[in-house]
């Protein structure tokens, strides 16, 4: 099969959405299949293949204020036709339904092509609608008119569904009945964890003075939608207790500035490290994650966090909010859970793991059994099967709303062409 892969955001940006679409682009190619992914041109990443034969394309597009990455472009996507055409696309798989997904919708529809979307981000979450509307007020208003405005349209257009966690599979079909949304859980390359004995080098942007059984860790994108100020307050209170302890925190996003000054407010000075990006093959590879008591998040808008899976594989137990998308990754047995949004229930948290050394080694060994449900190479199979299941509903005559009409124009006016 010739898949496309739809992104609104890309390289030199990096979140759990590209990672997981990287590895199963990587082992759907390993599968016999060919990849494109269809992303924002942007002058930072000119790349035409990546990974193990992913081929780009780039997209024209202009810089948006919405977030950080974001790209404006047409959602009529009669410009993207010619290129589903020249490389023989089957499948379109979209990973987000903003600007990108809707062109290329709208470019499937009229070459009757099936469409698949997964549903990573929980966008309707009025703190992610702030970024666009800088209002709290109003991105709680907003809330129920996105799904009008943004994802009523894009799945409208959607052959199937699938989203990462069950819960979430739910709520969209309940808000888009009649949808055929399955649940197909994020993947990983696994071997990457199963490298012990031949860890590379520390970091060079860790001091291994930072590490050991009083250090706690955070990796991932500095967003406000990551609620990395609980985390930071709630460390505050667990150094009152534990002066010897320390939090690493790796990442990038516009939250940095306002969390550096957050941890200057609260003397974190030296025991609160913010290193910004560091590649995660990097971290992987050194074994990093290990080196700490645990990982930490406050998130309460994740989907299926990656980097929680990538530390529940590593082996290192996780701190995270109680929360249903966070109890469906883990249970008490690989790690804790806390009131999500109360400082203080989190610094409890914090301070009886940097005090339980035995209790957070039996949980870093269940955590790390974990690792075979995250398994990519699984999760490839799974969509594959899922992508001939659309194209068996094409070969029976399925159209979307509009798309046998819009598709007969678009044949006739091929034939027209061809006559003259």
């Amino acid at each position: 099969m010739h898949i496309a892969f739809g992104f609104d955001i890309f390289y030199p940006e990096t979140n759990g959405v590209i990672t997981t679409t990287i590895n199963l682009a990587n082992n759907l190619i390993k599968m016999g299949h060919k990849v494109w992914f269809f992303v924002p041109r942007e002058k930072a990443f000119t790349a035409d293949v990546i990974e193990d034969g992913i081929r780009i394309v780039h997209v024209k597009s202009v810089p948006a204020w919405i977030y950080k990455g974001i790209k404006l472009l047409p959602i009529y996507g009669s410009y993207l036709m010619p290129y589903l055409i020249k490389y023989k696309i089957d499948i379109v798989h979209n990973t987000s339904p903003w600007l990108m997904g809707m062109a290329l919708n709208h470019a499937a529809r009229r070459l009757h092509i099936p469409t698949l979307a997964t549903h990573h981000t929980l966008i309707d979450n009025p703190i992610y609608i702030k970024y666009a509307l800088k209002s709290q007020k109003l991105a709680d208003a907003a809330q129920d008119a996105i799904w009008s405005v943004v994802f009523n349209p894009f799945f409208r257009l959607t052959w199937m569904a699938t989203a990462p966690n069950r819960e979430t599979c739910e709520y969209v079909m309940s808000k888009i009945p009649g949808l055929d949304v399955r649940y197909i859980s994020n993947g990983i390359d696994i071997s990457r964890f199963q490298n012990k004995g031949k860890e590379r080098p520390i970091p060079s942007a860790i001091d291994k003075s930072w590490l050991g059984r009083r250090s706690l860790i955070y990796v991932g994108r500095l967003g406000y939608e990551k609620a990395i100020d609980v985390a930071i307050e709630a460390f505050a209170l667990c150094l009152e207790k534990n002066p010897d302890a320390h939090f690493i925190v790796i990442g990038q996003g516009p939250a940095h500035d306002a969390l550096v000054k957050l941890s200057e407010s609260l003397g974190l000075e030296g025991h609160l490290h913010m290193t910004g990006l560091i590649p995660n093959d990097d971290i992987i590879g050194s074994g990093l994650l290990t080196k700490t008591a645990a990982f930490v998040t406050a998130s309460l808008s994740e989907n299926q966090a990656m980097t929680v899976i990538e530390a529940l594989c590593s082996g290192t137990p996780v701190i995270a909010a109680d929360i249903e998308n966070m109890r469906a990754l883990f249970s008490d047995n690989e790690g804790w859970f806390f009131e999500g949004g109360n400082v203080e229930s989190l610094a409890e948290r914090m301070d009886h793991v940097l005090n339980s050394p035995e209790e957070r080694d039996e949980k870093a060994a269940k955590a790390g059994a974990l690792i075979s449900r995250f398994d990519g190479r699984e999760v490839a199979k799974q969509f594959e099967s899922v992508y001939k299941e659309l194209l068996e509903m094409k070969r029976e005559g399925f159209y979307v709303p509009g798309g046998e009409k819009r598709a007969m124009k678009y044949v006739r006016k091929v034939q027209k062409n061809a006559e003259k």
